[in-house]
């Protein structure tokens, strides 16, 4: 099969489209063709050695996708060239993918693979995010950094579902009609002295605030309510 491999830490510059043994499924398993794969910014990391990486070299990165099932090792509820999607599992950016049974998630017609792909990890990590690590509630105002990213639209969405009141942060004006439309209720430019306007319309803070870029964790406690929270979970600064 075909598969997008790297041999040494780097840019996009170390990829390489090569071919390389199919996948042995182990019992669990069920193979899936792939027709989409997820990009997410934790392959990044892991293509320049900031993130471990499953194996040995030559590596094959991405964790999501979605296919069809091409042999299901005898999970009989499954039939070949049923629609799946799955998350966290490594592997992914290759023709072939051994997926564990527990991970597939069957595709309604209605869902595109490509869309699939591209939302089942963003997607995990924001329902986690909003219900978990701080179980939202309608009464409370929150901060979202880089929203206009894949799990900042979505947080904004769950957020404004769940009767929060939404504080967006992101990095330009096409980025900030973009969290618009998804619903925030107030929205700032980093570049805007966001800290101190926060910190003017609630002096008091807000109840919890999620930062996925790391070097603005000061600030996010500063406008942050005593006994409020914050939710670190990304390095993206």
């Amino acid at each position: 099969m075909k598969a997008l491999v790297f041999s040494s830490f780097g840019s996009s510059d170390v990829l390489e489209y090569a071919e390389i043994a199919d996948p042995e499924l182990k019992p669990g398993e069920i193979l899936v063709q792939m027709k989409a794969i997820g990009l997410n910014y934790a392959d990044i990391m892991r293509r320049s050695g900031i993130y471990s990486l499953r194996g040995q070299a030559p590596y094959i990165n991405g964790y999501e996708g979605a296919g069809v099932v091409v042999d299901n090792n005898g999970h009989s509820e499954y039939k070949i060239g049923d629609r799946v999607g799955f998350a966290d599992v490594p592997f992914a950016n290759a023709e072939l993918v051994a997926v564990p049974a527990t991970h597939i998630i069957p595709l309604p017609g209605s869902i595109s693979f490509e869309t699939a792909a591209s939302v089942l990890l963003q997607g995990l990590s924001a329902h986690f995010l909003t219900t978990d690590c701080n179980p939202t509630k309608a009464s409370e105002t929150i901060v979202i950094h880089a929203a206009a990213g894949g799990v900042g639209q979505i947080m904004i969405q769950i957020g404004k579902l769940l009767g929060a009141k939404v504080i967006a942060l992101v990095s330009s004006e096409h980025k900030k009609q973009v969290v618009v439309n998804l619903g925030a209720d107030e929205v700032f430019l980093y570049s805007d002295d966001w800290r101190n306007k926060i910190v003017a319309i609630y002096p008091t803070g807000v109840d919890a605030v999620f930062d996925s870029i790391g070097n603005t964790i000061e600030d996010s406690l500063h406008v942050t309510k005593v006994r409020g929270r914050v939710v670190f979970f990304g390095m993206a600064g």
